[in-house]
């Protein structure tokens, strides 16, 4: 389950993962089932919903002990660039790049961005009377 966030934060985290990186082109946020929830920068707009799905049931195929919740960075580098999948908690983040990235610097900040989604849902949880 994805905890409440207010709608605009999801937006807002990837136009801030894209200000973090300016070698960061386009950006996806999707839940653990494939939903889309947000995107940001330029992506090819051809098939948003089927990437989202396919990298969501990636996610869940690597995670090693099955449960689909482990954390997983995965980086694929190609001739016109790089795409990095980070699933973390509830959520799975994609983006892609230029080539010649440290992918290290690009997986911090989107564990950075995530961390922070992290905490604006359990204040979101706070505010509205519930709890974690």
């Amino acid at each position: 389950m994805v905890w409440p966030v207010p709608g605009s934060s999801h937006d807002l985290a990837l136009r801030y993962l894209l200000e973090l990186s300016a070698d960061i082109r386009g950006a996806l946020l999707l839940d653990r089932d494939g939903g889309l929830l947000a995107t940001a920068g330029h992506l090819p707009p051809d098939d948003l919903a089927g990437v989202a799905a396919r990298l969501a049931g990636a996610a869940r195929a690597l995670s090693p002990n099955g449960d689909g919740h482990t954390a997983i960075e995965v980086d694929v580098f190609s001739e016109g660039g790089v795409m990095f999948m980070l699933a973390e908690a509830e959520l799975v983040m994609s983006c892609v790049t230029n080539r010649g990235v440290h992918a290290g610097l690009i997986f911090y900040d989107m564990h950075a961005v995530l961390r922070d989604l992290d905490r604006a849902a359990a204040a979101e949880a706070i505010r509205v009377g519930g709890s974690r």
